[in-house]
């Protein structure tokens, strides 16, 4: 449909210009949906919405389109003497902006601004399954069996050895390191490196709480007195 064809009134199929009785005007089928539930909600016809809709709509309300996620379709308006010549663009404007003032919280967007979302959806998704190839890469190789050597669990950690941590830092890389391999939601799901993780956590806490208080653990924190 060209913009000549789109700025003026419609009529149903087969009904010549001058029979108003069945007006249809091209939209979004979610739009046409939406109209139709409003008018029922109100107990109103389509035509009466309409009729109060041309007449509240803001200056520069933006038009939803003739299609939409749900595809084309046509809302038949009825006849009524204030549509006068609205275009088919405007009666589409009267509407989205009854719908708008219905549900505060709904926005109809143009189909302009519903394409640079999905290209801005498209390129977020791109992005993110490079970050978790990335991450992959880069990501620790699960050991053999389970982790019962403090070594292997600071390691895993990422801490230099055994004796750089207090509990609190390795609570906080466990919640830093827990959503990148979640087997459900991790960007890098993995059950096996999740597993290893939790044993890490467990064996590092253990580990502090056996130690923290003895000479050893001071001295070697840099912590105790100089020889």
């Amino acid at each position: 449909m060209t913009a000549a064809d789109d700025a003026t009134p419609s009529t149903a199929p087969g009904r010549g210009p001058d029979q108003a009785l069945g007006r249809v005007v091209p939209c979004g089928a979610r739009f046409r949906d939406a109209v139709l539930d409003l008018a029922a909600a109100r107990g109103a016809g389509v035509p009466a919405l309409t009729t109060a809709a041309l007449l509240l709509a803001p200056e520069g309300a933006p038009d939803p389109g003739i299609r939409d996620a749900g595809g084309e379709a046509l809302l038949e308006v009825g006849s009524c003497a204030a549509f006068g010549t609205a275009s088919d663009v405007a009666v589409r404007k009267a509407l989205a902006a009854a719908l708008a003032l219905a549900d505060p919280g709904a926005r109809i967007l143009p189909a302009e601004d519903v394409r640079r979302l999905e290209a801005a959806v498209e390129t977020l998704g791109y992005r993110n399954k490079t970050l978790a190839h990335a991450l992959q890469r880069l990501s620790f190789q699960p050991l053999d069996g389970r982790i019962t050597e403090v070594r292997d669990a600071a390691q895993l950690f990422g801490f230099v050895n055994e004796w750089c941590f207090d509990e609190e830092q390795v609570r906080r890389r466990f919640r830093e390191l827990a959503p990148v391999y979640h087997p459900d939601t991790g960007i890098v799901a993995c059950r096996e490196r999740m597993g290893q993780l939790l044993d890490a956590r467990n064996l590092l806490v253990r580990h502090v709480r056996t130690v923290y208080s003895s000479g050893d653990w001071v001295a070697r924190r840099g912590g105790g007195p100089s020889a």
